[in-house]
C-alpha cells in the first residue's frame, strides 16, 4: 500500500510573480546607414522572467545570422557590418524589422524599423547659377543629386571668408540659409555680391563625409528697363516640415521697379487674408519665417508681388508632419474567467494608414479586416477591440500598432485573469490491466484560485469506498501554478475496475474528466447511492460495473428489460453500457433500475440503482417600464411559476450586489421577490438580475433599467473676440441620457439672429483662419429628446486691422489727360488715410492735385485727382491707412505715356548669309513699353559710291522695300555703360548688299526712322540637291550611285564635291538596328563628279541613298531618297540551335532555327542537311549525304543502325550555299544484330565439336552474347542452346560442344544478341564427332585492310585429332621467322609492322593423318592521302578563293582537308573542310597583304603531306599622297588639311600621323600620332599656332592594311594681310642621310660627336656582314658541287623563319632550284611521263615564301614533257632525310618526318640503324641564317646510268626549311659488322638488285633478332605545329656509331645519303654523342673513298677534333659558339 501525502501551497508559494515584457529601449522607426560604415540598432526589454529578445521580419519570420551582412547579439542588438556593394541584398538591407521580446507572461513587438542601407555613390554638388538682379532679392540653390538628397544636407554656405550657418541665420540679416531646403536667400542684391565667390558645404549624414561645391561668382544684372514681376521659382510648390521645427517660405520674385510683396493665408472658405507679422510669423518681404510649425500652419500660403507693370503670385503648400503616437486604455485589465474586456486605441498624427492589433505578437486583424477568426474576439471599430468570454488563452499582451508613410508606433496593454474557471491541462486515459500491479491516474488543471481535486469511482467519492486503504490521493502545485493530482491504487483487483473521474473545482466553477479502468476478472456491480435527475432534461445512468472482458450489459425496470426506443437509448459495452433517458418526468421515470452485467464466460452480476427526479424553478420574464425619467418611481417582480420547494431568491446589479446607497427595497414571498424604486436617478441605470434556486437547479433572469436624463452643460460656450487671421476654437459640451447631440449654428449677419446650421467634426467650433465674414452670432444646441434641450448664443468679434484687398495696382494715362487715383481701405473704425508720391508728400497747394474721402460700410474710400498729367507725374503713389488694430498701404504705379524716342547709334555687329545682327542704343519708351521695332531694308544691285548713297537711299517707297517687325530683342551694355538692344534680322539673301533702317513702336505712337546703313551678307551652303539620282547594283556588296549636278544659281559658292549617304531600310526583313553601323557615308571630290561606288554593304539588302552637294561653306540639302538593293549572296551564318534526336535505329529527327536575320544574305530557298556516319572501320566508305528541305526540321531515314552520325546544316539561297554549322553528333538507336557472318564446325574428339563463327557484319549495337544452337541431325524438338558471353571486343567467337555421342551427326547454328534482342541465326552447319578428326581450321579467311605502320595478327586456329600443325605461305613461299613477322605458338601470324611491301595473300594450311585444310587472308596496307594541288581562282581586297582536286586517298576514304594560311608576321590559321569540298573562300583577310597557303588531306590512317605553299596577294596597295595644292590651305596662323584628297589605294585608311616643323629646324612637332579617318576629320582638319609669313615642312603618314605611306610637304603661312610669301631659294632634302641621323638622335649644337660615332658603327656593321657572307660562301660552296639536292618536309620550316631565300621544289618529279644560276634539277619516278611548267595558269608566280614579288616581274608559262626510264621495282631511291634530334639511347638523333620505304635493302645490325639508300644531308649554318650555295650542278649517277627516282612525298613546301643551305648527296660505303665483315640484307625476296658479295656475315644469327623496322621520330622545335602523328613517327630507331667501311664494291642504282642539321649539332652539344660522332655509311664505291686504313685514320682525327670543340662549349652557350668550325668538321668527311 502506497500513501502519497502532498500539501497544496498558498498562492504566494506557488511560483514567482510573472510580469509581461515591456520595452526599456525601443528601436527607432528608421535606420539609415551607408554600406561603408554599417550600423546597429539596440532593443532592450524587461519583465519577469527576463524576456528573450529576438528580431523578426515584417511577415513574422525570425531574422537569423548572415555572416558579413547581419549579426544579432545576445543583448538584443541588431548589427549590420560594413559590406561591399556587390553583396547588397534587398531582403537584408532594404526591409522592415521588428524587435520581439517574449517570456512566459507574454510577447510584445516593437514598432516597425525601416532599415535602409545606402550604397556609397559618388556625387557632385554645385551652386545653380540663377539670374540675380541688382536691388532685388535672390535665392540660390545648392544642387544636390536626387539619389543622395535624402541623406545629404547643406551644412553651411560660404560667402568669401564669411560662413553662413542654417541655425544661426537671423531673418533680419541680408543672408539667410533656409531651414528646410538649405538654399541661400539674400535680400537687396548689391554690386558687391557680384565680386564675392559663393559655395556650399554639404554633409553626408550617414558617414560624415563633407563635400564643398566649386566657387561661383554671381552674375549681378542691372534692370534698366521696366519689368513686370517674374520668378524662376515654381508657381506652386510644396514644403514639408516636421512638427515643432522652424520653416522658411521663400518668394523669389524680381521686377523693376522692385515689387511690393504681400503674404496671404488661404482660409477654409478659400478666402485670402493678409498675414500680420507676429512673434511666431515673421515677414521679411520675400521671406516668411514660421517658428515651431504645428498643425495650424498646414495649408496654402500665397506670396504676391506687384509693380506698375504687372503682378506675380506664388502658392506654397505647407505640409506639417506630426509625430505618430498611440495609447491603449485601459493599460491593465483584470477580468474574471468568462467576463468581457474592451481595449480602446487612441491615435494622434496625420494620415494614419494602418491600424493593426496584436495578441502576444500574433496579428488579430489580418488584411486590415474587422474579423479575427475567433468568435470571442471582435472589433467594435478599427480603434476598439472587444474580448468576450475571457479565458486562459486570452490573457497576455495586446498591442495596437499604427503606421503611416513615414513612421509607425505601438502601444501595449495587459489582460490579466482574475478568478478563472479550472481548465484541465493533463488527463488520464482508459486502461486495461491485469490484477496485482500498482496503478496511478493523473490529472492536472489550472485556475484562479487554484482548483481542488476530487476523485470519484462510478460517481461515488473514492474515500467512501477505499475501506482497505489501497487508494492514495495527493495533489501539489508546480512551478507554473498548475495543480497536479494523483490517484494511486496498490495491488489492483478486478473489483477496482470502473469509471474513474477527476473533478477540479474552485469558486468560479468545476471541470471534470472520466475514463474507465478495466481489470481482468469476473463481472461485478458495486452499490451506489440514488441518482438525481432534473425534470425535462435528459439523464445518463451509468452501470457501476467492474471486471473484464464484459460481453453484455442489460437494463431492467420493474423486471422488464429495457430496449432502445425514442425514450430510452442503450449504449454498447464499448461505450460503457449506460442508459440514456430522454426528457425525464417524475411520474414516469422515477424508480428502481437494475443493471445486469455478463462476461464472456457466462458469469453475471447485477445491482439496483434508484433514480429520483426533481423539478427546477421557472422564472417568468419581467422588464422595467420605458421612458423612466429622473425623480420617477418603479417596481419589478421576479415570480417563479413552477419548481420544487423550497425556492431561494437573490438580486444583483451589474453582476454585483445591490448597494444600499441606491435605497432599493426588496420584498420576498414564497413564490416571488419584489424590488421597489422610490426616487429614480441616473445612478439606478444598469442590469438587474434575479436568481432563483432549489434542490434541482439555480436559474436567473436579467432586465435593463435605463433612466432618461435631460441635457445639462458640462462646458458652456462664451463670447469671444479674435484678431483677423487667427484660429478660432470654442468648446461646447453637455451630458445626459441618451447622450446629447451637440449642434452649432451661425447667424446670417452680424446684427440678426437668423441662424444656419454648421457642420463640425466634433463638439467644438473650429476655424483655422478668422476672417471678417466669420464675425457674428453663433448658437450651440444640446438635445437628447428629453425636455427642450439646451441652447447658448454667443458672439464672435473679429477685430479687423486697416487693410486693402489689393496691395498694389498699375495706372496709366496719356500725357495731358486728367487722372483719378482711388484708394479703398477696409477695417474697423476709425481709419485715417495719407498719400505720398515717390516717398514724398503731395503738395495740395498745387491746383492740379486734390484729395476726397468718403466712409463706406466696410471702411473708407479716398480719391486723388490730377487735372493735367505730365511726364514727371509718373511714379509710385502710396495710400497709407491706419486704425487701432493695424496699418496697411496701397501702392499705385502711375505711368504717363507718350511717343518713344528714335533708336540711336544703329550699327551692325554680326553678318551672316541670310541674317544680320543689329545693335542700337535703347531709346526712352515714353512710359509705355516698346512693343516692337520695325526694320526696313532694300537690296542694292550694284556697288555705289558714297556720294550717291544718300540719293539712292532716299527712295523708300519702291516695290523692293521689305518691312520686318523684330519679334524679340536682347539687352547688352557697351563699353561706355550705355544700355543697348540687339536683334537679329532674318530673311536676307546670301552674298547681297542691303540698305537698312529701323524705328520703335509703343502703344501710343511710332518713333522716327534711324539713318540707313549699308551691309553685305555672307555666302552659305548650296540650297538645292543633286537631281536625277539613280542607284544601280554593282558587284557583291556594292551599289553604284549616279546623279546630275544641281543648278548653278543654287551653289551659293563653288562646289567642291558631294556626300553620299547610304542607310538600311527598316522595312528590310533582315533589318537590325546597330549604332554607327547601318549608316555609311562617302565623300567624293570635284564638282563635275556624277558617279560613286558604295562598297562594304550587306548582301541582298535594300538601302536608302541620298546625295548632297558641298561647297567651301558647307553641305547642301539631301536629295530625295532613292532605294537600291545589293546583289543577293549566300547566307553568312549557319542555322542556329541545331538539334537532333534518334527516332529509331535507322532514322533521326533534326531541327534547327534559321540563321540570324541580318546574316541571311538573300532569300533563303531552303536548307541542306549534311550527314555522314562516324565509323572507325578503316575501310568503311563514309560518304557524305545531303538532304534538302524548306522546313526547320526534317527526318533522315535508312541510316546505319547504332551508328554515330556527324550532322551539319546550312542554308542556301539562289546564289549558293551558306556557312555550315558546327558538327553535331547523334547516334541511331541500337537494334538486333545481323546474323554472324560465317560459321564452321570441326570435330575435336569422339565426343566434342568446336563451333566457330565470325561476328555479324552489322552488329547494330554492342554484342552482349552469342547463342549457340545444337541438335542431333534428323531429330526435331531437342535443340539445345548455349550462351556465350563476350567481352567488350566481342570475343570469344568459338564454342566447344562436349559430351556428344560418338560418330553422331550434329547440326549447329549461331545467333548474336544486343541489348535490344536476338538477331537472325546463321545457316545450319552439320558436323559429326570422330575419333579420327581430320585437320580443320576454325578461323576464317578474310580481306584485311590495315593502316601502314600498325601491328597485325592473322589467326589460324587448327584443330583435329591428332592436333595438326599450322603453316603459313605467302607468294608461294613458306613464311619463316623474320624481322617483319613471326608465327606464334598458337599458329597465328604476327606482323610487327604493316608496310606496303607486305600487301598480298597469306595462306594458312593445316594437315594431319586424316585430312588437311587451309584459309587465305588478303592483306591490303593503306597509307595517308597524298597532297592536294591548290589553284587560286581569284583574290579580292579581303578574301581569296582557292580550289583543288581530290588527291589519292591512300586506300582509305578521305575524312577531310586542313587548309592553312598566314600573313607575314602572323601565325598559321587552320580551317577544317569536308571531304566533299573542292573549293573554299578565305575571308576576313587584310587588304593588300601577301598570304601563304597550303593544304593537307587526312583519312583514317593519318594526315597526309601538305601541298606546296603558294603566295597570294589580296587586292589593294598602300595609300597615295595627293599634291600639296589639293591637300593644304593656309592663312596667317592656321593650316587646313583636306584629308579626303588622300587616295586610299583600294584599302581603307585607318589613321593619319601629322607632324610639322619650321623650315630648317631639326625638331618635329607632333600634331597627332593617331587621328582616325572618320568623316569629321576628312574635311577641314584645322590646326593653328603657326607664325605668319613663314615656311614650314609637313610630314604626314597614312596607314592602311597594305602599309604605311609617308609624304613630306613644304608650305608657308600668309602674312597678316593675307599675302602669300615667296619660297626660299633652296628647300632642304628630307632623304639626306645626315638629316636622317640628326632626326634619329635629335642632336643639339654640342652632339656632333655622337652623330659621328653612330655613322662609324653603321659602317663597321655593314663591312662585317659582307665579310661573313663571303666567308660562309667560301666554306659551303665547294661542298655542294657534284651533289644532288633533296627537299625536307615542310613541317620543319617553322623552326627557321629566316631560311627562305631560294626555291626548292620536291614533288613528283622533285625539282631543285638554285637562285644563283636559276638552274633546276628534277628527281623523277621510273616509266613516268612528266609535265614541268614554269607557272600554273591562274596561280601567282612562285616566289620566296616571305619575299615580295619584284616590281615588273611577270610569270613565264612553259611546259616540258619527258618520260623516264625504269629502275628495279620497289627500290626507294628518293627517301628524304630529315633533321636529326637527340635521343637518350643513341649517339645520333632520330630521323624527323616520314619517307617511303617500299622494297629496299636494309642493314640489320644489333647496334646500328639503317637509312634508305637515297637521302638528303643538309649542313646548317649558325643560328639558321641563310647562305647561298656556290653551285647547283646535278650529282653524278651510278654506273647504270639511270637517274634515281621514287614515289616521293608531294607535301614538300615550295620553300623548304633548309633550301637556303648547301645540299649535296653523299656516297655511302658498305657497312661492316663488329667482326669487320660486310653486312648484307638477309631478307629481300623481291629485290632486283643484288650485291657482288654473296658472303654471309658470321653475325647473321645475331642480327636475325633485330627487327626490320626503321622509324622516323618526330622531335623538333616545330613539332608543336603538327596536328597528326603516325605510328612511324614514334619509333625509336637511331643512327649510331658505325665502323669504317671496307673497300669492296657495290652495284647499287643509287647512293645513300645522311642528314646533318642544327638539330644534329644540338644533339652533339647536349652530350648525347659521348662515344664520338660517326657519319652514317652504307655501301661504298672504291672510286670515291680510299682504303680502310685511311678511312679509319681520318675518322679518329675527326673524333678528336669534335671532342675538343664540344669540351670548350657549354650547352647554355650553344647559340654563342662558332658553329662554322663544327660544321666544317662534319662536312670535311664527305669531300671527295
Amino acid at each position: 500500500m502506497y500513501v502519497l501525502l502532498l500539501s497544496l501551497p498558498g498562492e504566494g508559494e506557488a511560483t514567482g510573480v510573472l510580469r509581461v515584457p515591456s520595452f526599456l529601449q525601443e528601436p527607432p522607426p528608421l535606420l539609415q546607414f551607408g554600406n561603408d560604415t554599417g550600423a546597429q540598432v539596440s532593443c532592450m526589454a524587461h519583465g519577469s522572467p527576463p524576456p528573450v529578445v529576438t528580431w523578426v521580419m515584417r511577415d513574422g519570420t525570425v531574422a537569423t545570422q548572415l555572416p558579413g551582412l547581419r549579426k544579432i547579439s545576445g543583448n538584443g542588438t541588431l548589427h549590420f557590418p560594413p559590406f561591399l556593394a556587390q553583396y547588397y541584398r534587398t531582403d537584408v538591407h532594404e526591409t522592415t524589422y521588428r524587435c520581439r521580446a517574449s517570456n512566459e507572461a507574454g510577447t510584445i513587438l516593437s514598432r516597425n524599423v525601416q532599415v535602409q542601407a545606402v550604397l556609397r555613390r559618388q556625387f557632385h554638388v554645385h551652386v545653380e547659377n540663377t539670374e540675380v538682379y541688382l536691388g532685388n532679392s535672390a535665392l540660390i540653390k545648392c544642387a544636390i543629386p536626387e539619389y543622395v538628397r535624402p541623406y545629404v544636407r547643406v551644412a553651411s554656405w560660404h560667402r568669401g571668408e564669411e560662413i553662413l550657418l542654417p541655425e544661426s541665420a537671423d531673418i533680419a540679416s541680408r543672408y539667410v540659409v533656409l531651414a528646410t531646403t538649405g538654399d541661400l536667400y539674400f535680400s537687396s542684391v548689391s554690386s558687391e555680391d557680384g565680386l564675392v565667390k559663393f559655395n556650399c558645404l554639404v554633409t553626408n549624414t550617414l558617414n560624415g563625409d563633407r563635400q564643398r561645391s566649386d566657387e561661383v561668382t554671381l552674375q549681378v544684372k542691372q534692370l534698366n528697363q521696366n519689368m513686370a514681376p517674374r520668378s524662376s521659382q515654381k508657381p506652386v510648390m510644396e514644403i514639408e516640415v516636421e512638427r515643432g521645427h522652424d520653416v522658411h517660405l521663400p518668394c523669389n520674385i524680381q521686377g523693376n521697379p522692385f515689387p511690393i510683396f504681400t503674404w496671404f493665408r488661404v482660409s477654409d472658405s478659400a478666402a485670402l487674408y493678409p498675414i500680420p507679422s507676429s512673434q511666431r510669423l515673421i515677414l521679411s518681404r520675400t521671406l516668411l519665417f514660421i517658428k515651431n510649425a504645428d498643425e495650424r500652419d498646414a495649408g496654402k500660403w500665397i506670396c504676391q508681388a506687384s509693380n506698375q507693370f504687372g503682378e506675380q503670385r506664388i502658392e506654397i503648400r505647407l505640409i506639417v508632419n506630426t509625430f505618430v503616437s498611440v495609447h491603449i486604455l485601459p493599460q491593465v485589465q483584470i477580468v474574471n474567467s468568462g467576463g468581457t474586456a474592451i481595449f480602446n486605441c487612441t491615435t494622434t498624427g496625420s494620415a494614419i494608414d494602418v491600424i493593426d492589433w496584436l495578441h502576444d505578437g500574433k496579428p488579430l486583424q489580418p488584411k486590415n479586416s474587422l474579423s479575427t477568426g475567433r468568435e470571442d474576439i471582435r472589433f467594435l471599430s478599427k480603434n476598439s477591440l472587444l474580448i468576450q468570454n475571457v479565458g486562459r488563452r486570452d490573457r497576455g499582451v495586446y498591442q495596437c500598432l499604427v503606421e503611416n508613410q513615414r513612421a509607425s508606433a505601438q502601444a501595449m496593454a495587459e489582460l490579466k485573469l482574475g478568478d478563472t474557471m479550472p481548465e484541465l491541462i493533463y488527463t488520464f486515459i482508459e486502461q486495461n490491466v491485469r490484477p496485482g500491479p500498482l496503478i496511478s491516474l493523473k490529472c492536472s488543471a489550472s485556475g484562479s484560485p487554484p482548483p481542488q481535486f476530487a476523485w470519484l469511482l462510478d460517481s461515488q467519492p473514492i474515500m467512501d469506498v477505499s475501506l482497505h486503504h489501497r487508494f492514495a490521493i495527493g495533489q501539489f502545485v508546480d512551478m507554473t501554478g498548475d495543480v497536479i493530482s494523483y490517484l494511486n491504487i496498490s495491488h489492483v483487483r478486478p473489483d477496482d475496475g470502473g469509471l474513474y473521474r477527476c473533478v477540479a473545482s474552485n469558486s468560479m466553477g468545476t471541470i471534470e474528466h472520466s475514463a474507465r479502468l478495466n481489470v481482468y476478472g469476473p463481472p461485478y456491480v458495486r452499490a451506489i447511492g440514488a441518482v438525481k435527475g432534473v425534470a425535462g432534461e435528459d439523464i445518463i445512468m451509468r452501470c457501476p460495473f467492474a471486471g473484464y472482458p464484459i460481453e453484455q450489459i442489460r437494463w431492467e425496470k420493474a423486471h422488464q428489460e429495457l430496449t432502445t426506443s425514442p425514450h430510452y437509448v442503450l449504449a454498447s459495452v464499448h461505450e460503457g453500457g449506460h442508459l440514456v433517458i430522454k426528457n425525464v418526468e417524475p411520474g414516469r421515470d422515477q424508480g428502481v433500475y437494475t443493471c445486469i452485467v455478463r462476461s464472456r464466460a457466462g458469469e453475471e452480476a447485477r445491482r439496483d440503482v434508484q433514480l429520483n427526479v426533481n423539478s427546477p424553478p421557472v422564472i417568468e420574464p419581467f422588464k422595467f417600464p420605458k421612458n423612466l425619467q429622473e425623480g420617477g418611481r418603479a417596481q419589478i417582480t421576479c415570480a417563479v411559476s413552477s419548481g420544487d420547494m423550497p425556492i431561494y431568491f437573490a438580486w444583483k446589479k451589474d453582476e454585483h450586489s445591490i448597494p444600499s446607497s441606491l435605497q432599493i427595497n426588496e420584498k420576498r414571498e414564497e413564490f416571488y421577490s419584489l424590488l421597489v424604486f422610490k426616487d429614480i436617478s441616473a445612478r439606478h441605470s444598469g442590469k438587474y438580475t434575479c436568481y432563483a434556486s432549489n434542490a434541482a437547479a439555480k436559474v436567473n433572469y436579467t432586465a435593463v433599467l435605463q433612466v432618461r436624463v435631460a441635457p445639462r452643460w458640462s462646458h458652456e460656450p462664451m463670447d469671444t473676440a479674435v484678431m483677423l487671421g487667427n484660429a478660432i476654437s470654442i468648446n461646447c459640451e453637455a451630458e445626459g441620457y441618451p447622450i446629447p447631440t451637440i449642434s452649432w449654428f451661425k447667424g446670417q449677419s452680424k446684427a440678426f439672429k437668423d441662424f444656419k446650421s454648421l457642420s463640425m467634426r466634433n463638439h467644438s467650433l473650429l476655424l483655422n483662419l478668422a476672417t471678417d465674414i466669420d464675425e457674428g452670432y453663433y448658437m450651440c444646441q444640446a438635445t437628447n429628446e428629453i425636455g427642450t434641450g439646451l441652447k447658448k448664443i454667443i458672439r464672435i468679434n473679429v477685430n479687423e486691422p486697416a487693410r486693402f484687398e489689393q496691395p498694389a495696382r498699375n495706372v496709366s494715362s496719356r500725357r495731358n489727360d486728367p487722372i483719378t487715383l482711388d484708394c479703398h481701405a477696409k477695417g474697423d473704425e476709425p481709419i485715417t488715410i495719407a498719400w505720398t508720391h515717390n516717398n514724398g508728400r503731395i503738395d495740395l497747394n498745387n491746383f492740379r492735385f486734390s484729395i476726397a474721402e468718403m466712409k463706406t460700410e466696410k471702411g473708407v474710400d479716398s480719391q486723388l485727382s490730377i487735372v493735367h498729367s505730365d511726364r514727371h507725374d509718373s511714379g509710385a503713389y502710396r495710400c497709407l491707412a491706419q486704425n487701432p488694430y493695424g496699418r496697411a498701404e496701397h501702392l499705385i504705379f502711375l505711368a504717363v505715356q507718350e511717343r518713344p524716342d528714335t533708336p540711336a547709334n544703329l550699327e551692325v555687329i554680326e553678318v551672316g548669309s541670310r541674317t544680320v545682327k543689329l545693335s542700337w542704343r535703347r531709346p526712352f519708351d515714353g512710359n509705355s513699353p516698346v512693343l516692337s521695332y520695325l526694320v526696313q531694308y532694300q537690296p542694292l544691285k550694284y556697288m555705289m559710291a558714297h556720294a550717291t548713297l544718300g540719293a539712292a537711299g532716299s527712295d523708300w517707297n519702291g516695290n523692293n522695300i521689305i518691312n520686318v517687325t523684330l519679334p524679340s530683342t536682347s539687352i547688352s551694355r557697351s563699353y561706355d555703360s550705355d544700355q543697348r538692344e540687339n536683334a537679329i534680322v532674318t530673311g536676307l539673301s546670301p552674298a547681297t548688299t542691303f540698305l537698312i533702317r529701323m524705328q520703335a513702336i509703343n502703344e501710343i505712337e511710332r518713333s522716327a526712322y534711324t539713318d540707313a546703313i549699308v551691309l553685305k551678307t555672307q555666302e552659305e551652303a548650296p540650297t538645292e540637291a543633286p537631281s536625277n539620282v539613280q542607284v544601280q547594283t554593282g558587284g557583291e556588296s556594292e551599289l553604284i550611285v549616279i546623279w546630275q549636278i544641281p543648278p548653278r544659281e543654287s551653289w551659293n559658292g563653288e562646289l567642291i564635291g558631294y556626300t553620299i549617304n547610304c542607310s538600311e531600310e527598316k522595312q528590310n526583313i533582315n533589318y537590325i538596328s546597330v549604332v554607327n553601323n547601318s549608316l555609311k557615308s562617302v565623300i567624293v571630290s570635284g564638282w563635275a563628279t556624277t558617279k560613286a561606288t558604295l562598297r562594304g554593304l550587306r548582301k541582298y539588302t535594300r538601302y536608302a541613298v541620298t546625295v548632297r552637294a558641298i561647297n567651301s561653306f558647307g553641305s547642301g540639302p539631301w536629295s530625295a531618297t532613292i532605294l537600291g538593293t545589293t546583289a543577293e549572296g549566300v547566307p553568312e551564318a549557319a542555322p542556329q540551335n541545331v538539334t537532333c534526336s534518334a527516332l529509331s535505329s535507322q532514322s533521326l529527327k533534326i531541327s534547327w532555327l534559321e540563321p540570324p536575320l541580318q546574316l541571311h544574305g538573300g532569300i533563303i530557298q531552303g536548307y541542306k542537311i549534311l550527314y555522314r556516319p562516324i565509323v572507325h572501320q578503316i575501310d568503311f566508305l563514309t560518304k557524305m549525304e545531303i538532304k534538302r528541305t524548306s522546313n526547320l526540321e526534317t527526318y533522315v531515314h535508312t541510316l546505319l543502325k547504332a551508328t554515330n552520325y556527324s550532322i551539319r546544316a546550312l542554308a542556301y539561297t539562289s546564289t549558293g550555299d551558306g556557312v555550315t554549322s558546327q558538327p553535331l553528333f547523334c547516334q541511331t538507336d541500337d537494334d538486333v544484330p545481323d546474323s554472324p557472318a560465317a560459321i564452321k564446325a570441326a570435330a575435336l574428339t569422339a565426343d566434342s565439336i568446336l563451333i566457330s563463327w565470325l561476328p555479324p557484319k552489322n552488329r547494330n549495337g554492342i554484342i552482349s552474347h552469342y547463342t549457340v544452337y545444337a541438335r542431333e541431325a534428323g531429330r526435331k524438338g531437342q535443340t539445345k542452346t548455349h550462351l556465350v558471353r563476350v567481352d567488350e571486343h566481342g570475343y570469344p567467337v568459338t564454342f566447344e560442344a562436349r559430351s556428344l555421342a560418338e560418330n553422331q551427326m550434329y547440326e549447329f547454328w549461331v545467333s548474336a544478341s544486343t541489348s535490344v534482342g536476338e538477331g537472325e541465326p546463321t545457316s545450319v552447319v552439320a558436323q559429326a564427332t570422330n575419333t579420327r578428326a581430320p585437320a580443320r581450321i576454325a578461323s576464317f579467311g578474310q580481306v584485311v585492310r590495315k593502316a601502314a605502320g600498325t601491328r597485325l595478327v592473322l589467326e589460324c586456329m587448327a584443330v583435329g585429332n591428332p592436333t595438326p600443325r599450322a603453316r603459313w605461305l605467302t607468294r608461294d613461299r613458306p613464311v619463316t621467322f623474320s624481322p617483319f613477322y613471326e608465327v606464334t605458338n598458337e599458329g597465328n601470324l604476327k606482323i610487327h609492322r604493316v608496310e606496303g611491301s607486305l600487301s598480298g595473300n597469306y595462306t594458312c594450311t593445316a594437315n594431319n593423318l586424316f585430312g588437311s585444310d587451309e584459309i587465305q587472308y588478303q592483306l591490303i596496307a593503306m597509307k595517308p592521302p597524298s597532297a592536294p594541288q591548290i589553284i587560286v581562282q581569284y583574290a579580292s581586297a579581303d578574301s581569296i578563293r582557292v580550289s583543288w582536286d581530290a588527291p589519292e586517298d591512300g586506300g582509305a576514304p578521305l575524312q577531310g582537308y586542313t587548309l592553312s594560311y598566314y600573313a607575314s608576321g602572323e601565325s598559321w590559321v587552320q580551317t577544317e573542310l569536308l571531304p566533299e569540298n573542292n573549293a573554299y573562300t578565305i575571308t576576313g583577310l587584310k587588304c593588300g597583304n601577301q598570304y601563304i597557303i597550303k593544304m593537307s588531306a587526312h583519312n583514317m590512317v593519318a594526315t597526309g603531306a601538305s601541298s606546296e605553299e603558294i603566295n597570294v596577294w589580296t587586292k589593294g596597295k598602300p595609300s597615295q599622297a595627293p599634291n600639296v595644292n589639293e591637300l593644304i590651305a593656309t592663312n596667317s596662323t592656321c593650316v587646313n588639311l583636306k584629308l579626303s584628297s588622300w587616295h586610299n589605294g583600294g584599302c581603307d585608311i585607318h589613321h593619319f600621323s601629322i607632324e610639322h616643323r619650321p623650315l630648317g629646324d631639326i625638331r618635329w612637332t607632333v600634331v597627332t600620332s593617331d587621328i582616325s579617318n572618320a568623316e569629321e576629320n576628312r574635311e577641314n582638319l584645322i590646326f593653328c599656332d603657326f607664325l605668319p609669313a613663314k615656311w614650314y615642312q609637313l610630314r604626314i603618314s597614312a596607314t592602311n592594311d597594305a602599309g604605311k605611306t609617308t609624304e613630306h610637304y613644304h608650305f608657308s603661312t600668309t602674312s597678316l594681310d593675307g599675302i602669300t610669301i615667296s619660297p626660299p631659294p633652296i628647300l632642304a632634302s628630307e632623304y639626306d642621310l645626315m638629316d636622317n641621323l640628326i632626326n634619329a638622335t635629335n642632336p643639339t649644337s654640342g652632339d656632333w660627336l655622337t652623330t659621328f660615332i653612330i655613322i662609324v658603327i653603321i659602317t663597321v656593321t655593314i663591312i662585317t656582314i659582307a665579310l661573313t657572307i663571303k666567308h660562309r660562301s667560301t666554306i659551303c660552296g665547294p661542298l655542294s658541287e657534284g651533289y644532288e639536292s633533296r627537299a625536307i618536309r615542310s613541317d620543319y620550316k617553322d623552326e627557321h623563319e629566316n631560311g627562305r631565300d631560294q626555291q626548292v621544289y620536291s614533288a613528283s618529279p622533285v625539282k631543285t632550284v638554285d637562285k644563283g644560276n636559276e638552274s633546276e634539277m628534277y628527281e623523277i619516278s621510273p616509266y613516268a611521263t612528266f609535265s614541268v611548267n614554269g607557272g600554273r595558269t591562274g596561280a601567282p608566280t612562285k616566289t620566296p615564301t616571305r619575299g615580295v614579288v619584284p616590281t615588273g616581274q611577270t610569270p613565264h608559262d612553259y611546259t616540258m614533257q619527258f618520260k623516264t626510264f625504269g629502275h628495279p621495282e620497289g627500290e626507294n631511291l628518293n627517301a628524304t632525310a630529315y633533321p636529326l634530334l637527340p635521343n637518350a639511347n643513341a649517339s645520333f638523333g632520330h630521323v624527323m618526318g616520314k619517307s617511303s620505304w617500299h622494297k629496299q635493302r636494309y642493314h640489320n645490325t644489333e647496334d646500328e640503324s639503317t637509312l634508305s639508300k637515297s637521302m638528303t644531308i643538309v649542313a646548317g649554318s649558325q643560328g639558321g641564317h641563310s647562305k647561298k650555295s656556290s653551285g647547283g650542278r646535278p650529282s653524278k649517277i651510278g654506273s647504270t646510268g639511270v637517274v634515281a627516282g621514287s614515289e616521293s612525298d608531294t607535301s614538300i613546301s615550295p620553300n623548304t626549311e633548309f633550301s637556303n643551305m648547301p645540299t649535296y648527296r653523299v656516297p655511302c660505303k658498305s657497312s661492316r659488322g663488329s667482326d669487320g665483315r660486310v653486312v648484307l640484307d638477309i631478307f629481300q625476296p623481291d629485290s632486283s638488285t643484288e650485291s657482288n658479295n654473296d658472303q654471309i656475315s658470321p653475325a647473321l644469327e645475331r642480327r636475325l633478332n633485330t627487327p626490320r623496322h626503321v622509324g622516323m621520330a618526330v622531335e623538333s622545335r616545330s613539332a608543336v605545329h603538327c596536328s597528326r602523328k603516325t605510328a612511324s613517327q614514334l619509333g625509336n630507331q637511331t643512327l649510331e656509331r658505325r665502323n669504317c667501311p671496307s673497300s669492296s664494291n657495290s652495284k647499287d642504282s643509287g647512293r645513300p645519303s645522311a642528314a646533318l642539321s642544327d638539330a644534329s649539332i644540338a644533339a652533339i652539344t647536349s652530350g648525347d654523342l659521348a662515344g664520338g660522332f660517326r657519319p652514317p655509311v652504307a655501301f661504298n664505291d672504291a672510286r670515291e673513298f680510299g682504303d680502310q686504313v685511311e678511312c679509319e685514320r681520318e675518322q679518329r682525327a675527326l673524333d678528336l677534333e669534335v671532342q675538343r670543340v664540344m669540351e670548350n662549349t657549354r650547352e647554355a652557350n650553344l647559340a654563342k659558339m662558332d658553329r662554322e668550325e663544327l660544321t666544317s668538321l662534319l662536312a670535311s668527311l664527305y669531300q671527295p
